[in-house]
């Protein structure tokens, strides 16, 4: 259920949808590319209006985690901080140099295949693929704003 809310919120920040802001009290603040988030994470997309959208972490997770590992290091750092979905990796991906410190590697993301493999983002050569949960990947976590 939790990944499908993520999921949902980032298709809904896709097509430019207003969301409620969780993190932030100021309605009248507004973020570009490359700003600090509202939780102190790198902006690397925002909607139409410059007030809704996702911010990471601006250094991977120490070390290389296995998948389940990785969701929980995610949320650790707080209320809505979590592994980003496959799409919102691949945003990341895409704006990587808005955020900066990323490895030639693949990172998880929270989309699971089934009960033993979830996708990976590689950030090499921009593949997706899936991993056994078991490989141990880099982590960076991400949050919705």
């Amino acid at each position: 259920m939790i990944l499908f809310k993520h999921a949902a919120i980032g298709i809904l920040l896709l097509f430019g949808l207003a969301i409620s802001p969780s993190a932030h009290t100021k309605e009248s603040t507004t973020f570009k590319l490359g700003d600090i988030g509202p939780q102190g994470g790198k902006v690397y997309f925002i909607d139409s209006a410059g007030q809704h959208g996702l911010e990471a972490k601006p250094v991977d997770q120490p070390g290389s985690l296995i998948w389940r590992d990785a969701v929980t290091a995610a949320e650790t750092y707080g209320s809505g901080w979590h592994l980003p979905t496959i799409a919102e990796l691949k945003l990341l991906y895409e704006q990587q140099m808005q955020v900066g410190g990323f490895a030639n590697d693949d990172y998880w993301s929270s989309t699971e295949q089934d009960v033993n493999s979830a996708w990976i983002q590689g950030f090499a050569r921009g593949d997706q693929d899936r991993y056994n949960k078991h490989s141990k990947l880099r982590v960076r976590a991400v949050h919705v704003f």
